[in-house]
């Protein structure tokens, strides 16, 4: 906690509130998360498919690593979604990365609107389990795969 302390991304409050302007840092926390991955023949139940992956770095930046990119990010979203041919337009959400960080909401929320929400008629909503759980480093992509998939079973 210390290293994350003098970087100044701890919420000094320990609340988490990504996308929000008392946002202030994040509070860390620990998960457990597990998710069995296997080819969907041999499956008994389908939960979800996951069809397309795609990863980018934004490589070196004088800031550092902890300063994200929003054209990268926006890159990712715009070639990913032209990739798996499914128009932006028939998105309702998005679960973000989120970190209630000055440096990583802003150009994260920018890359979001240019991506999904410029000319769009119709409410886009944004969501970071952050808010719920605190930041669980590298384990937190697993926890928003979790809190979708509640969502989607929910809404179904």
């Amino acid at each position: 906690n210390l290293l994350f302390g003098r970087l100044g991304v701890l919420s000094p409050t320990g609340y988490c509130r990504p996308f929000d302007s008392a946002a202030n840092g994040y509070s860390r926390s620990e998960t457990v998360a597990v998710i069995y991955l296997q080819k969907a023949k041999n499956a008994k139940r389908i939960y979800a498919i996951c069809p397309h992956i795609k990863l980018n770095s934004d490589g070196y930046k004088e800031e550092g690593i902890t300063y994200p990119s929003s054209q990268m990010q926006y890159t990712l979203l715009k070639e990913f979604y032209e990739e798996c041919k499914i128009p932006t337009s028939c998105l309702d959400y998005v679960e973000a990365h989120g970190t209630a960080t000055i440096a990583g909401d802003p150009p994260e929320i920018n890359a979001i609107y240019n991506a999904f929400c410029k000319n769009r008629e119709t409410p886009f909503m944004v969501g970071s389990v952050k808010s719920n759980l605190g930041h669980t480093e590298p384990a937190s992509g697993f926890n928003q795969i979790a809190k979708v998939k509640q969502i989607a079973s929910v809404s179904i």
